[in-house]
């Protein structure tokens, strides 16, 4: 018989109280793991659902206390969160395209994105604001290069028109690129 079969049927005053002894077990695991956009609250939101599930699964012939018990269970179900989080990212990673790819392959169209693809207004408003400070972020030279390009000229065209060795044009290109990548994902 489990001892804690009058919290299991409903004792909450209980199971808060038996609960909050073991937030330290919470946070010394917040503190260890990381948990994308994961604050105190997640944490201890899931910290008391594997609590309670502990309770469920525990029994006294086992010579372990609850605290061990949870404990083991709460860093499994971390360790579970994160690897499902990994395998996310992994499956967004490898269907994403890439900004450079974005570029690349549509010029002066890159930015009708914004407008067609993304439904999310809010989204689209923080993009645009983001976009507007990348003139003020770029060089003259990074500015001419990066328009012209975006345009639809090839750098080699670009460094003719500019009386620019084209390495120099390059260098131009790569680092507007950069800064870009920057402001949007800041």
């Amino acid at each position: 018989m489990n001892k804690y079969n009058d919290i299991l049927k409903g004792d909450t005053a209980g199971f808060d109280r038996l609960y909050r002894k073991y937030h330290p077990v919470v946070y010394k695991f917040r503190k260890k793991y990381y948990l994308k956009d994961f604050d105190r609250e997640d944490w201890l939101q899931e910290g008391r659902i594997i609590f309670y599930r502990s309770l469920e699964k525990y029994e006294e012939a086992h010579n372990v206390s609850i605290g061990k018990f949870f404990k083991s269970n709460f860093e499994n179900h971390v360790r579970s969160l994160i690897r499902k989080q990994c395998a996310l990212k992994r499956t967004i990673d490898t269907q994403s395209v890439s900004l450079d790819q974005k570029i690349e392959h549509q010029g002066e169209s890159f930015f009708d994105y914004i407008e067609t693809e993304e439904p999310d207004v809010l989204e689209q408003m923080i993009i645009r604001e983001k976009l507007e400070q990348l003139p003020t972020v770029l060089s003259p030279f990074e500015r001419i290069t990066f328009e012209e390009y975006i345009n639809g000229k090839e750098l080699d065209e670009i460094a003719k028109d500019t009386d620019s060795r084209e390495v120099t044009v390059r260098s131009a290109y790569d680092r507007a690129k950069k800064k870009l990548k920057e402001i949007i994902y800041d």
